[in-house]
Parts: C-alpha cells; sequence; structure tokens
C-alpha cells in the first residue's frame, strides 16, 4: 500500500519527544494506521525502539488488566526496559472498556520508560478519558485527505504543491494560471468522492463507489450497531440522508424529527454520534451572548464530501453548475485545516442576510461562498458584519467561481485555490 505523507505529521514530530501520550482522533478509515507507520518509521530513522498493538484485535489478552501485567508483557514480548524509551502505538483504542483509567495508570507508572501514541475512531468514547488524563496527553484530530493532499496525489506526487503565503499575491496569481485547469478538475473529482484515502488511491469509478459503499457499511455495523449499540439503524440510517442532503443549510430538528418520526431527544443523541465519529459537524451561529448561540439552529456540513454524493447518487460533472452548498461545504472541510470546529461559526440577521463563516475568537476572519461567474463585490451581509464588530474584524474572503483579487484585506479567491493560501502569511 502506498504511503502518504500527510500534512499532520509535521504537527505530531515535535511531540515525540514530550512525555504526554499523543492522542490521533479520526473517522474510521481516515488513515490513523497509516499515520501510525509515517510515525514508526520517523522514529525508527533516529533509532528509537517502536511496538505496535492494535488493540481491537488483542481485547481478549489478560495484559490489558492492570498496569503491572501490561508492564511485565512489554518486558516480556518488547524488550522493555529502562535503557531506552520504547514507542508504544495503540491502534483504536477506544475498544479498551476503561480506556481513561488504562492510560492514566500506565502513564503514572511509566512515565520517562513508555511514551504512548494512540488513535481512536470516536471522539464520544475519547471524551470519557478526559476526566483521567489532563496534562497528560495531547490531542490532534486526522481528517480524511485534504485538497492539497489530494492534488498531491494526481498531478505533483513529489510534494510540491505546498500552501502559498497570501503576501505573495504575484506568486499565488502565477500559480493560479499554471494550474487553473487541473486544479478545476480535482475540484470536481474531489467534491464527488472526498478525502478518504483508499478511496482517493483508486483510480476507477466503479472502485470508488465500492469502498466507499464498504467504508459506509463497515462504520454502520461496527461503530454505530456494534461499539455504540444503536438498534434502529434504519432511522439512523434515515437521518443520514436528510442531512447529506443539506449539508451548508440550517438543521430544524423539530422538522427532521417529525419527518423521521424519532424522539426529539433520541434525534439529538443521533446527531451527537454522527459528530462523535467525524461524519457530520453542527456549526453554531456567531452570538456574542453564548446562550442565544447554543438555541439557535445550526447548519450541518459533512467532515468529507464523498459520504454526501455517495448517499445522493449523484456526481458534480461540470465546474460552472457545482451546487453552492456543496462548495460551501468544501471550504469548512478545508477550514479544519487551521481551526478547531468550536471556532467556526455563520452570522445570520434578523432579515435572513448571511455571511457563510466567521473564524476566530480574537481577530476574525469572515468567509462567504458566492460561487458564480464575474462576482468583485462585498456581500451586503458582510459589510453589516464589518460594521458592527469592524475592529475584531481582520479579513474578507470572497469564495468565486473565476475571480482572483485583493482589495486590503478583502480578497476573492476560486474555490480550488482558497486551501492553497495561507491568509496569515
Amino acid at each position: 500500500m502506498t504511503l502518504v505523507r500527510r500534512d499532520i505529521l509535521d504537527r505530531i514530530i515535535p511531540w515525540l519527544d514530550e512525555p504526554q501520550i499523543i492522542f490521533i482522533k479520526g473517522a474510521r478509515r481516515s488513515g490513523k494506521t497509516t499515520l501510525l507507520q509515517l510515525i514508526r518509521k520517523e522514529l525508527e530513522k533516529k533509532g528509537k525502539r517502536v511496538a505496535y498493538l492494535a488493540v481491537d484485535q488483542l481485547l481478549r489478552e489478560p495484559f490489558w488488566q492492570t498496569s503491572r501485567i501490561f508492564e511485565a508483557y512489554l518486558k516480556s514480548e518488547f524488550d522493555f526496559s529502562e535503557d531506552a524509551i520504547l514507542y508504544l502505538m495503540l491502534d483504536e483504542v477506544q475498544y479498551l472498556p476503561d480506556s481513561g483509567l488504562f492510560l492514566k495508570t500506565a502513564y503514572d507508572r511509566l512515565v520517562g520508560r513508555l511514551k504512548l501514541v494512540v488513535t481512536s475512531s470516536s471522539a464520544l468514547e475519547l471524551s470519557k478519558t478526559r476526566e483521567f488524563l489532563p496534562g497528560r496527553k495531547v490531542e490532534f484530530v486526522l481528517e480524511r485527505f485534504s485538497f492539497l493532499e489530494f492534488c498531491r496525489t494526481k498531478f505533483s506526487p513529489k510534494g510540491k504543491l505546498v500552501r502559498q503565503p497570501v503576501s505573495n499575491w504575484t506568486g499565488l496569481s502565477d500559480f493560479n494560471q499554471i494550474y487553473q485547469n487541473r486544479l478545476q478538475e480535482a475540484f470536481l473529482e474531489y467534491l464527488t468522492w472526498g478525502g478518504y484515502p483508499e478511496v482517493v488511491l483508486q483510480e476507477l469509478s466503479e472502485k470508488k463507489a465500492v469502498i466507499l459503499r464498504n467504508i459506509l457499511n463497515t462504520y454502520l455495523e461496527k461503530d454505530v450497531a456494534g461499539f455504540l449499540r444503536l438498534v434502529n439503524i434504519s432511522g439512523f440510517n434515515n437521518l443520514v440522508r436528510i442531512l447529506a442532503s443539506q449539508v451548508g443549510q440550517l438543521a430544524n430538528k423539530k422538522e427532521i424529527s417529525s419527518t423521521l418520526g424519532v424522539h426529539f431527544q433520541t434525534l439529538t443523541n443521533y446527531m451527537d454520534m454522527l459528530a462523535g465519529t467525524f461524519i457530520f459537524d453542527f456549526v453554531r451561529p456567531f452570538f456574542r451572548n453564548v446562550r442565544k448561540e447554543m438555541t439557535k439552529m445550526p447548519k450541518v456540513y459533512a467532515r468529507d464530501l464523498g459520504i454526501v454524493q455517495y448517499v445522493l447518487t449523484r456526481r458534480s460533472r461540470e465546474y460552472e453548475v457545482v451546487d453552492g452548498h456543496l462548495v460551501e461545504n468544501f471550504v469548512y472541510r478545508h477550514l479544519l485545516e487551521d481551526n478547531v470546529s468550536d471556532d467556526i461559526h455563520f452570522y445570520r440577521t434578523r432579515g435572513g442576510g448571511e455571511v457563510d463563516f466567521v473564524v476566530g475568537k480574537g481577530g476574525m476572519q469572515l468567509i462567504e461562498v458566492k460561487f458564480r461567474k464575474g462576482v468583485n463585490k462585498i456581500p451586503r451581509a458582510m459589510r453589516n458584519f464589518v460594521e458592527n464588530y469592524g475592529s475584531q474584524v481582520e479579513q474578507q474572503i470572497i469564495i468565486t467561481q473565476d475571480i482572483l483579487a485583493r482589495n486590503g484585506d478583502v480578497f476573492f479567491v476560486p474555490a480550488p485555490l482558497f486551501p492553497f493560501v495561507d491568509f496569515w502569511k
């Protein structure tokens, strides 16, 4: 299998020499096991001792019972001693019955001799470990392939495609002219198939569809029915279809509850499961009053566009007629590369005016998707936001089909180019 270097690796490597547990969370089949292999290669190049355990395949083993027995197992199997640190990778740690307590006791007993790098497919289960691990861990989220990583697999295998600083506007303009056609083609493919590594690395569309179906079925069988023990799989499936058809739009929970014929609290639990297993996110509106933010309807976005297109059995074939909501979801997916989901909001006025994304807490970015030709004006809702919160707004970004232009801190950027721009440099 091809090992594609992931951008997140550069953020993880500096923590390998620190004592904290490295937590890597992300959706099933997003590439966590492959990422562990990449980390292992980095460590072995430096002469470090590394061991790997697939937790879900070893649950019946007795060494999970106590940290003392676990230490004895490590000494027996991996020449574990006090002479050198052992880097131990635990894949899919959420399957341990008391993963938080186990990791805490292992850390406290073996810190300085054992460096733990663990993965989890469930943020729901990971949240249970937080009470045990304050100050003992550092967390990373591995998304499916970003659009940059996707493009590198398509027409830049040597990894020359990198983000360009916004200060180098001439270079960005040249880059856009050189790669515009290929970026648009890649954009259409990415909207259709998404970023699951197995799907991206498969060339045939028929096989891509089979892989996506397999990923979804495995998710439903292992994560939903198995790990989360959900009984009403049919209702859950129908919710996935409804949300896939509403990406970039408000999620009216009362309306969805009525449509599905499920209790409101049950629906809330289902949506929490989808967010906790990295399938959908529910973005809250921007308010200075937190209570208002929590009570208003969120907007729904998929963590991977391949799921949306597969569920809806549609394919984006022409660049000029791509659904604007899909482009909005594409932008959201890219924002996750630099921001936690809690720092991404949308702004909506009583009159219905809207700014698609308000990003950050201090110096804020405003981002609006206007995916049509010839867009060169700042939307009214953006102007209204700046009037109200101008001192906190550092950048305004309008996502277009074809216009690349700059006026001070206002940027017009074609959608396929957006992930390649580093707006803070």
